[in-house]
């Protein structure tokens, strides 16, 4: 058994409705759906009943759908039959369907490697979580070396783009793993984090100003969703 939520977005891509199998928190999915907002694909949100960590029923009905016998979610069912696994998969698929992937072959090196920089981001900050075990030390190292650090380098290369956005004048799939990791892994947690970062502050808000994005973030869909905030630092 799933609980449901649904977000369609103005006007729709079509009358049915694409499934995103996931937990009713951001976490590793909330990257792909903000590329299916920004690609103004409408998706149903398909939670496990009871939520964290899934039960075997949950686990088995992921396996059925995606094949893997390891993980399965997040994962995406298109309306075709088509389904997607593995986060990082799921995210270029969306952003192919959506017009979010760059053609040029330097792009594509850039925005692959803003895709590995985001994860990199994301893959330290999952061990700083003192809700979930870490040590305080880890927390304040995040918060005072880590977090500044990835900043720094993701801003440089906000610096040297020919754009607004990190790849010229348009809002890739870059720009929405970055800002993926910047916010819910980074200043969501870390309240001032980018008080010293005017560039990434500036950016945070035209990605935010992105219609379909714009929609989701103001959904019930959105709202409904468990956030990382300063208390998983232990704040």
């Amino acid at each position: 058994m799933h609980h449901r939520h649904y977000y369609q977005p103005a006007p729709p891509i079509n009358t049915m409705t694409n499934k995103f199998y996931y937990y009713p928190a951001t976490g590793r999915g909330h990257a792909i759906r903000l590329a299916l907002a920004a690609s103004n694909i409408s998706f149903e949100d398909e939670y496990p009943e009871g939520g964290f960590p899934p039960s075997k029923e949950a686990k088995d009905l992921w396996r059925k759908i995606g094949g893997n016998s390891t993980t399965n979610v997040p994962m995406l069912q298109m309306t075709d039959g088509r389904v997607f696994t593995q986060s990082s998969a799921v995210l270029r698929v969306v952003a192919r369907m959506g017009g979010l992937m760059p053609t040029d072959e330097a792009e594509l090196y850039m925005t692959d490697k803003l895709l590995a920089d985001a994860e990199d981001l994301r893959g330290e900050a999952y061990k700083t979580f003192v809700s979930w075990g870490a040590s305080k030390e880890a927390a304040e190292a995040f918060i005072n070396k880590i977090l500044p650090l990835h900043l720094v380098n993701l801003e440089r290369q906000l610096k040297e783009s020919t754009g607004d956005y990190f790849i010229g004048d348009s809002l890739t799939i870059a720009d929405i793993a970055c800002y993926d990791a910047v916010t819910n892994f980074g200043s969501n947690r870390v309240v001032n984090a980018l008080d010293e970062f005017e560039t990434l502050k500036a950016w945070v808000d035209k990605v935010e100003s992105n219609e379909g994005i714009k929609r989701y973030l103001a959904s019930d869909s959105f709202a409904s969703l468990l956030k990382f905030g300063p208390e998983t630092l232990g704040l």
